[in-house]
């Protein structure tokens, strides 16, 4: 495995729950992460003596589903005894007058049930000692139509999210949702023959592990995950498969560029509903700025806001004559929509895909590369 993965000891993780389903929820969840090591008891665990020692752990969730629990005095007493310990609550939306005993818990954190891996791993990392809250950054770079390019603007903003800084050299993961075709391995000339299937049917084999074993790394300062494996789109848990493959990227990483087709996927819209920002690439005809402009507003519908929602319109040539559509009549159909427009530069992609590098090593100057730039510096 790589060294990253040995740097820092185990944390170690008590959950005491009496849900067997949401027991087993943050077993899975914080077993798919090497750096926690966790152990589950149920409640009736806190009025036995002796049966377990809590200062062994380095946090402790407690989960007191409906609250009947805070009516219990052994839970205060156990609270009183290890209050040097971090303590996290989950629980059912709580009355009032429950919600003034939780208080007296003195708990570093709650979260309410039914629980999402990404807010549980969230504040675990905030509160769990020697770790950090987790600033990972996900963009989401998704096709209006096919063929608009967005494989290759997925590419060069991560190669942009990547460059080092003053303080620190981002980490940054590039993952290609088409597992129909796995274009940016061909792109990049990383071609990833790990197969899938025996992990398709058994998500919960994914772990940071796995990931460090299947990503490959680019020249430009970033990891790629991408495979041509279009069984993933049919089988049962397919969509649990990408989405934990994310999870878990992500978790790892300040920023994570996932490349989105065009068509429809059964993760496609559960993802980009919760990423950081959208760039919605389409091209210069009126059919793909239609399906552009039909996205982003079902996308404004289900995020309830059209923050950090771009779109990209690539290949734009210029004409003098001709009946094309002119930039000032996109204007027209976007109105008060973030609109971006990167130039036509054949002879740079072509070059770059015909090579399999990256835009910015055929020329750094090109047209191309100052636009994906700019569009780094709106998502970063």
């Amino acid at each position: 495995m790589t060294a990253h993965m040995n740097i820092a000891a185990s944390t170690k993780i008590l959950v005491l729950s009496d849900d067997a389903a949401a027991a087993s929820f943050m077993l899975d969840t914080f077993g798919s992460l090497s750096r926690y090591d966790v152990r589950h008891l149920a409640l009736k665990a806190l009025g036995e003596k002796g049966r377990f020692d809590p200062t062994q752990f380095d946090l402790i969730v407690l989960d007191l589903d409906k609250g009947e629990l805070l009516h219990h005095p052994e839970v205060f007493a156990f609270r009183t005894s290890y209050r040097d310990i971090p303590l996290v609550v989950v629980s059912e939306n709580l009355p009032d007058d429950m919600l003034r005993l939780l208080f007296r818990l003195n708990g570093n954190d709650w979260l309410k049930k039914p629980l999402e891996r990404r807010a549980l791993i969230d504040m675990i990392s905030t509160h769990a000692p020697g770790t950090g809250a987790s600033d990972s950054r996900v963009h989401a770079v998704v096709s209006a139509v096919g063929g608009a390019g967005a494989s290759m603007i997925a590419a060069s903003l991560a190669h942009v999210l990547a460059q080092p800084t003053k303080n620190s050299t981002p980490r940054v993961d590039l993952f290609d949702a088409d597992f129909c075709a796995g274009m940016l391995g061909y792109y990049l000339n990383l071609v990833n023959d790990y197969d899938l299937k025996p992990v398709i049917a058994n998500p919960s084999r994914v772990d940071l592990e796995f990931i460090d074993l299947v990503r490959k790394r680019h020249s430009g300062g970033f990891s790629l995950l991408s495979f041509k494996q279009p069984s993933v789109l049919l089988a049962p848990k397919g969509g649990e498969l990408v989405l934990r493959m994310l999870d878990v990227a992500a978790f790892e990483s300040d920023h994570t560029i996932i490349d989105i087709p065009y068509y429809d996927t059964p993760w496609k819209y559960d993802v980009l509903t919760s990423v950081n920002s959208i760039c919605i690439v389409t091209e210069m005809t009126v059919p793909a700025l239609s399906q552009a402009k039909d996205l982003f507003a079902n996308l404004v519908r289900l995020r309830g806001s059209s923050d950090q929602i771009f779109i990209v319109i690539n290949k734009y040539r210029a004409k003098l004559f001709g009946l094309g559509v002119r930039r000032q009549q996109t204007e027209k159909i976007f109105k008060d929509i973030p609109t971006h427009v990167i130039g036509d530069d054949w002879d740079t992609l072509s070059e770059a895909a015909n090579r399999g590098v990256l835009p910015f090593q055929v020329n750094s100057r090109a047209r191309f590369c100052g636009a994906v730039g700019k569009l780094g510096a709106l998502v970063r």
